[in-house]
């Protein structure tokens, strides 16, 4: 790739031409964010791969005052790769292997990864390390990728402690071995990230295993910045998960949320409500905490608030699909353009429930993610299994038919047929597990739809 990079800098006469002088000369403001570009263009042409890096990277995302150029910050970051710029390699390959700006290209981002790692690039190992690990995006080789990352966190780097420290501790794909982690996110708190301290006070605390521990070391965390330790250890108070007074203990890590910050908190507290915790249970008042959160500009309550609407709780809170409607036109602006659009299509799922309905609320769909295929999402797929959960699995079985998994009829009942069906698939997915557990989990039929 470096070399057919090379070729085509070579048809277009010049490197350093084709640098858009336009997205160079840019009015800087005089920030400290600010790259003085036209003197690391000089330096370029002189041949300093530094800047040329740092040139090229600037462009690649448009940063430091400089225009997005992706076509020039990849010839300028492919030069300075081919000279042996580890962090050039490094930004290049990230950019290939997450597919963003430029086209994914997986085989070329292990490339010229391994080769950054090859110098010692701590981001580089890091990241190949982690993806050789988990096989989320590039196929899993633990025997070349736990060296990587044990290697990069040898050095230093904190990222690197964290999500080794995480492998750890949750056990997948490496072997649990907790003291290794704690030891780890340890490390890392000692530099300023309280991150894996969250993540393993939230293990104590959930596993019962220490709540004292935990209640500690997430307070730490939470002291170093990290918001969402409040939320857990509110979380954990108000189901009783911190000691004898547990409960009591909500206001105050409650507060401590909200001052970080941290919107799901008034997801906490419709909680509450909604399950009578420490008050008289209310369905009405549940609502109301997130109506009043969403219109102070609390998305995470917006939501919730949507959703709950929709669904109801089969408790004290009624399906009301014109209410999650009247919801989402209110505060809509919270939310994004698709947001906006995938919670429109669930709604409308939730009102076309017959199985008449299903072909034709179908092919909506269908038509609307060909339109927009970012609209398939995890999270979409999950939400339309909770509005109908027959539409989901009608979806799912013209699926189940064209992989040859299932031949019954498409009529959006799970039966015997369409959950063996619905097991194959599920364990085709990487890093799953348990699948004839959860094989009707709503966020795992999610994952199903949007494969």
């Amino acid at each position: 790739m470096l070399h057919s990079g090379l070729r085509k800098i070579a048809r277009w006469g010049t490197l350093w031409g084709t640098v858009s002088l336009a997205c160079l000369a840019l009015p800087l403001a005089g920030g400290a964010q600010d790259l003085d570009a036209p003197a690391l263009k000089a330096a370029a042409e002189a041949g300093d791969m530094v800047a040329a890096r740092q040139l090229g990277s600037a462009l690649l995302w448009g940063y430091g005052g400089v225009d997005q150029d992706v076509e020039a910050a990849t010839l300028l970051l492919t030069h300075a790769a081919e000279a042996g710029d580890a962090k050039a390699q490094s930004t290049l390959g990230q950019a290939y292997l997450w597919g963003t700006p430029l086209a994914k290209d997986l085989a070329e981002a292990d490339r010229l990864l391994s080769a950054a790692a090859a110098l010692g690039d701590a981001s580089a190992m890091r990241v190949l390390g982690q993806q050789l690990i988990g096989g989320w995006v590039m196929p899993q080789d633990i025997e070349r990728g736990l060296p990587l990352l044990e290697g990069a966190a040898a050095q230093g780097d904190v990222p690197a402690k964290i999500a080794l420290g995480e492998f750890y501790l949750y056990g997948k794909p490496l072997a649990k071995d907790w003291t290794r982690a704690e030891a780890l996110f340890e490390e890392a708190a000692a530099a300023g990230d309280g991150s894996g301290l969250a993540a393993y006070g939230a293990m104590l605390m959930w596993s019962e295993k220490d709540w004292r521990t935990a209640e500690a070391d997430l307070i730490r965390a939470g002291e170093m910045g990290e918001g969402g330790a409040w939320v857990t250890l509110a979380e954990g108070a108000m189901y009783g998960y911190l000691g004898a007074d547990s409960r009591g203990k909500f206001d105050g890590f409650a507060d401590k949320a909200r001052a970080a910050g941290e919107e799901r908190i008034a997801v906490l507290e419709s909680q509450r409500a909604t399950w009578g915790i420490s008050m008289e249970a209310s369905g009405p008042k549940a609502l109301a905490e997130l109506e009043t959160a969403a219109e102070d500009g609390n998305v995470t309550a917006l939501l919730n608030l949507i959703s709950l609407q929709r669904d109801g709780n089969r408790y004290n809170i009624r399906k009301d699909p014109a209410g999650a409607l009247a919801s989402l036109e209110a505060h809509g602006d919270l939310l994004s353009a698709e947001q906006r659009t995938q919670y429109a299509l669930t709604i409308e799922a939730a009102t076309h429930r017959m199985k008449q309905d299903l072909p034709k609320m179908a092919a909506r769909i269908e038509a609307a993610v060909a339109e927009t295929p970012g609209l398939m999402t995890d999270w979409f797929g999950k939400e339309l299994y909770k509005a109908n959960p027959n539409l989901a699995i009608y979806m799912l079985q013209a699926d189940l038919k064209a992989q040859g998994l299932y031949g019954g009829a498409q009529d959006g009942y799970a039966g015997p047929r369409t959950l063996k069906g619905l097991y194959k698939m599920c364990k085709a997915l990487p890093g799953e597990e348990n699948c004839g557990d959860r094989v009707l989990d709503a966020g795992l039929i999610g994952k199903l739809l949007a494969r």
